[in-house]
């Protein structure tokens, strides 16, 4: 060890210094309490003898000041003391001190105080290792061994408050994998891992050498750029992370593709404060997954204040069924050929009490993100059935009513028991009964959806393909899943007079679904020359405002009323 004496008396300190070296310790000689103050911040011991009364400074005013200067570096100290009362131990434990010598002292004694110190050392010095190296993983993502969320917030802080006093721009980079939770799904987390590691590797191969890059959850990582010239050149370095990610990752045997999306804070444009921009950054990249993915978006005050309006609808919608502000329309489905009714599809709408009807699109998307998908899809089903017992559908032949069905409830594992118990209250033929489901949904969860849709099926219910074409959905699917129908998407149908390709599209799907005796329903007609297309083409089923608007329950009660008045 390295030992700090320090005694006024000449005598005491020869007598000390020549034990301790026979121990086999170094030994720093000091003649008063000011010179073993100076020395200890110069020579940094592992152990300190302090004589209790030395002139100028004593041994416990010294004692106090080595506290003083470094409290976390807790270096052990022996008082040295002719006499120890209760009074002396009460000082010197206050001032920090650990144990008393008594003079005159003898070597065993001081030899078993020393080892004593030691054991003190040595606990200390690993408590040190541990403390730090725990500092270190408390900083560090594990999974990637790049910084972590925590490091990230302390690092912003440290950096905008460097832009301030040079004066120049930073820019925070939030960057959210898209369509990450499918890697996981379909190849497992053990790829999903690998790829994470890959991704944090060719981030940092990106960025700059004063950059900072963090993991700060899940799929999503973080870049500050420490100082740039202008906006623009984050946006370079976003296009070349958008780039650079979308190049194939061979993992385990296994070739991923996966693009990002990307949001820009910059400092001081953004904001001032630390949770700010991180929240500016955070909403930038939600707008470029809404804007298409693999995108990167600025943030800017219009941003924020479409922000704020997602963000006041989504508080609302978690209230709306409370509240009674959703009601169902539904859009009949006709017979092209005739013009008969087939069946409908039921949608569901929002009528905001401040905001008026909001956009499916829009509440749908906000429901999907906070977890209210499942809560309104089961509304939706209670409240068709209450309707269902107020239509006489006996005097159709055929008749489908049509439901959407989130993933979500897809996975619920007392979705069929649900629909058994609504057919059983409505007194619903089940074969009136239909589920719609997009590709996305259906590819998403293949395994489960195939069992869960095997035993609907088995209760009599049909099945189709909501918005075909518009996913990636495998023709495996057709073959193994229970599907009676598909439904061309809208976006299919806009153009199919004049556009070739979308043209070409709608044919092979009506063909497709003829060779696999599957019935094609076209959706979004709108005009004359659209149906003559489809119908002329081969698909006998659609809906469409050309045809009929979607209807509220009391109008689709008068329509069902009038047409079986016709019937009879």
């Amino acid at each position: 060890m390295k030992i700090l004496v320090a005694d006024d008396s000449k005598t005491m300190r020869e007598l000390l210094t020549e034990s301790l070296i026979k121990f086999g310790h170094d030994v720093i000689v000091a003649t008063n309490g000011l010179d073993a103050l100076e020395k200890f911040k110069i020579d940094r011991p592992d152990l300190i003898i302090l004589d209790v009364i030395m002139h100028g400074m004593d041994g416990f005013e010294c004692a106090e000041k080595i506290r003083a200067y470094d409290e976390n570096d807790w270096v052990p100290i022996i008082f040295l003391s002719g006499a120890v009362d209760d009074e002396n131990i009460a000082r010197g434990i206050n001032a920090g001190g650990d144990d008393y010598l008594t003079k005159p002292f003898s070597e065993v004694t001081l030899s078993a105080k020393i080892k004593a110190m030691q054991r003190i050392v040595d606990m200390r010095q690993k408590l040190y290792a541990t403390t730090k190296k725990l500092r270190v993983l408390s900083t560090i993502d594990h999974l990637t061994g790049i910084n972590n969320r925590l490091q990230l917030e302390k690092m912003i802080k440290h950096k905008m408050k460097r832009a301030k006093k040079k004066n120049h721009l930073l820019a925070l980079l939030f960057i959210d994998l898209d369509n990450f939770k499918s890697i996981n799904d379909h190849l497992g987390h053990h790829i999903g891992d690998l790829l994470l590691k890959e991704i944090a590797n060719r981030l940092k191969s990106t960025i700059r050498a004063n950059d900072f890059i963090a993991r700060i959850g899940g799929d999503e990582f973080a870049i500050i750029l420490g100082k740039i010239k202008d906006i623009e050149t984050a946006g370079e370095i976003a296009k070349k992370i958008l780039n650079i990610l979308t190049v194939p990752f061979s993992l385990d045997g296994n070739d991923v593709i996966i693009t990002s999306s990307i949001g820009i804070a910059t400092y001081p444009f953004a904001d001032t404060e630390l949770t700010s921009l991180i929240q500016s950054a955070d909403i930038a990249m939600y707008h470029a997954k809404a804007s298409g993915r693999n995108n990167f978006q600025y943030y800017t005050e219009e941003l924020h204040k479409k922000h704020k309006k997602m963000s006041y609808l989504d508080s609302s919608l978690k209230f709306a069924i409370e509240r009674k502000e959703l009601f169902l329309a539904y859009q009949p489905i006709f017979d092209l050929t005739d013009r008969t009714l087939v069946g409908m599809e039921t949608l569901l709408r929002w009528k905001h009490p401040e905001l008026g009807l909001i956009s499916p699109d829009l509440f749908i998307h906000i429901a999907e993100e906070n977890g209210m998908i499942e809560a309104l899809g089961w509304w939706v089903l209670r409240t068709v059935g209450e309707h269902v017992k107020q239509w006489d559908f006996s005097s159709f032949k055929e008749f489908k009513l049509s439901i959407n069905i989130s993933s979500r409830q897809l996975l619920h594992k007392n979705l069929p028991l649900l629909i058994k118990n609504i057919l059983f209250d409505t007194k619903l033929p089940a074969n009136a009964l239909e589920l719609e489901l997009t590709e996305t949904i259906l590819m998403s969860h293949t395994d489960i959806s195939e069992n869960v849709l095997k035993e609907i099926h088995s209760l009599g219910v049909s099945i189709s393909i909501d918005d075909f074409g518009t996913g990636y959905s495998s023709l495996v699917l057709l073959k193994r899943l229970p599907i009676r129908a598909l439904k061309i998407d809208k976006s299919f149908i806009n153009d199919v007079t004049s556009n070739i390709n979308d043209a070409i599209i709608v044919n092979s799907v009506i063909s497709l679904g003829k060779n696999l005796g599957l019935t094609v329903i076209a959706e979004g007609i709108e005009s004359e020359e659209q149906l003559n297309f489809l119908v002329t083409n081969g698909c006998l089923r659609g809906q469409g405002y050309y045809l009929s608007r979607p209807l509220s329950f009391e109008q689709m009660t008068i329509f069902l009323e009038n047409i079986s008045k016709r019937v009879t």
